[in-house]
């Protein structure tokens, strides 16, 4: 029989207080109208047999659904009746709410239906009360309730971070197909443009073909459009060996001056072109490498071509280098093409950096640069193009050369510090 409800007693005072070091107790909850009820349920949580429990009470239907939604305890017991309402009713507010907590139900009614009618409201288990209701059977009950619980809670996370992980794959996959798209255009342009003054000095040279003066200046014109084509094709071909993996070396004992002054002769014209300043400041004496002394030029003169495009008429751009010591283990030589032919032949690293005045790298650009298609706006000397891939053919290069590439700038403006480290051979 349903009796006045009554204050909730103090926990602490029915509840010893945990001894020594070990677990903190189980906070229970008993939602529950009937006092009787409360005193029944205390005397069961004091005998059970394992574990230590506290037993605070919620006497009506507004004071446990607040307790059931802000989460307060590790466990709740909701009786059936609560008065004019139901313990099923709270649940479903509940979970309207947005909570779903280890509950379980219990009644007296012994209705067939009501177990099933509690689990999908959202209990995790349904107890009847009465003799059959043991101290060890509700903490099994508690404690499975827990558990269960725990389980999905880590199930719940397990999905978001999943989910998360796909979402940040969707969107790496959308932006490589925005690149991939962005790529093909600028590649139609960059192939078309070469076009208009090929076919314009071809007609002049049909028109006036006794006119020496006029078939030389169209010559080298059509001379500097196909090189362009040319060195556009050899990119493309270059990216497609770097995707496949067919790329290869043909390495050799080469001195960093040699590589850099073949370097600097194939990009010397640009900077000149762009009426940039050049510093070189490098070793006094010999510093050996183990290299491509074709593919490794190309490393330099790519990234001294991309000072030149990006940098203002009047700058500035230095090419220095300097040595420092061996890289340790796991460093640039242990993933090298050439580590074979390294070896512990290596007696230090070159750290050569190739650093421009120009219009910078944004902070939400830098960590892509050297990923293919990657390309900075380019509001500044658009008209000697790119095809966004010179940079990733830098990185594979250098990694296959043992060594690594890295990307420095301050931003817009700022200007942009390009290092390879390399590792050197021992002196001869």
């Amino acid at each position: 029989m349903e009796t006045e409800p009554a204050p909730p007693p103090d926990p602490a005072a029915d509840t010893p207080p945990p001894a020594g070091n070990g677990p903190p107790p189980v906070r229970v909850l008993l939602i529950d109208d009937d006092r009787d009820d409360y005193f029944l349920t205390q005397d069961l949580i004091a005998d059970a047999p394992r574990g230590r429990y506290t037993l605070d009470w919620a006497p009506t239907y507004a004071e446990g659904l607040d307790a059931l939604c802000g989460g307060t305890h590790d466990a709740y017991l909701l009786d059936y009746r609560l008065g004019a309402r139901t313990g099923i009713e709270l649940l479903r507010e509940a979970a309207g709410r947005g909570y779903a907590g280890p509950v379980i139900v219990l009644t007296g009614q012994g209705q067939s239906k009501t177990d099933l009618e509690a689990l999908d409201a959202g209990a995790y288990d349904y107890l009847e009360k009465g003799p059959g209701l043991t101290p060890a059977l509700l903490e099994r009950a508690i404690r499975y309730a827990i558990a269960q619980r725990a389980s999905a809670a880590e199930l719940e996370r397990k999905v978001r971070e999943r989910t998360d992980e796909l979402a940040r794959a969707n969107e790496a996959l959308l932006l490589a197909d925005r690149r991939k798209d962005e790529f093909l255009s600028t590649l139609g342009h960059e192939l078309r443009n070469p076009l208009a003054p090929i076919l314009n000095g071809l007609e002049i040279m049909r028109l006036a073909p006794d006119d020496a003066g006029s078939v030389a200046r169209q010559r080298e014109r059509l001379e500097r459009q196909v090189a362009q084509m040319v060195r556009l094709v050899d990119d493309l071909l270059d990216v497609s060996r770097v995707v496949t993996g067919k790329l290869r070396l043909a390495p050799d004992t080469v001195t960093l001056r040699d590589v850099l002054d073949a370097a600097l002769d194939l990009s010397r014209p640009h900077l000149e072109k762009a009426r940039l300043d050049l510093a070189v400041d490098l070793p006094a004496g010999p510093v050996r490498l183990k290299a491509d002394r074709v593919r490794l030029a190309q490393v330099f003169s790519n990234l001294l071509n991309n000072a030149a495009k990006y940098t203002e008429p009047g700058g500035r751009v230095s090419l220095t280098a300097d040595l420092g010591a061996a890289a340790g283990a796991g460093g640039p030589v242990a993933d090298s093409a050439l580590q074979p032919a390294l070896g512990a032949l290596t007696a230090g690293v070159v750290r050569v950096r190739v650093r421009d005045t120009g219009v910078g790298i944004p902070a939400d650009v830098l960590p892509h640069i050297f990923e293919l298609f990657t390309q900075v706006d380019r509001t500044l000397n658009r008209s000697q193009g790119g095809l966004g891939v010179g940079l990733a053919l830098v990185r594979r290069l250098v990694e296959m050369h043992g060594g690594t590439v890295s990307a420095r700038s301050g931003g817009p403006g700022t200007g942009t510090e390009f290092t390879v480290e390399l590792p050197v051979l021992q002196p001869e």
